[in-house]
C-alpha cells in the first residue's frame, strides 16, 4: 500500500521522515530486522493525521506480533508507550493543546 511517487521529492521526503519517526516511537529501529513493514506504517499514517496516534496504532500491531511469540513483557511495555502517545496525541488536538 505504498504511495505511489508523483514526482515530488518533498513528498517523499516527508514521508521517510515520519516512518522514521513512528520506528523511533515504538521501537522498530533495526534495520535489519524491522518488526512492521513500510507498508504498514504508512496505512496507519495515511489513517491518521498525527504521527503520536499513528504510531500508537502501529505499536499496537507490533504489540500484537510481540504476544505471538510469546514476547510478554516487551508487549506489555509497548502498550504502555502507545497508551503514552495516544494521549499526547489527545492532548496535541485540543484547543491550545501541548
Amino acid at each position: 500500500m505504498t504511495r505511489p511517487y508523483n514526482g515530488n521529492s518533498a513528498d517523499l521526503r516527508l514521508t521517510k521522515v515520519r516512518l522514521a519517526k513512528v520506528r523511533f516511537l515504538i521501537g522498530d529501529t533495526n534495520k535489519k530486522e524491522s518488526s512492521l513493514s513500510n507498508e504498514e506504517i504508512e496505512l496507519f499514517l495515511n489513517e491518521e493525521k498525527s504521527d503520536n496516534m499513528a504510531a500508537a496504532k502501529a505499536g499496537e500491531a507490533l504489540a500484537a506480533k510481540l504476544i505471538a511469540l510469546n514476547e510478554y513483557e516487551k508487549a506489555q511495555q509497548l502498550r504502555k508507550t502507545c497508551k503514552e502517545l495516544r494521549d499526547k496525541a489527545r492532548r496535541s488536538a485540543l484547543p491550545g493543546g501541548i
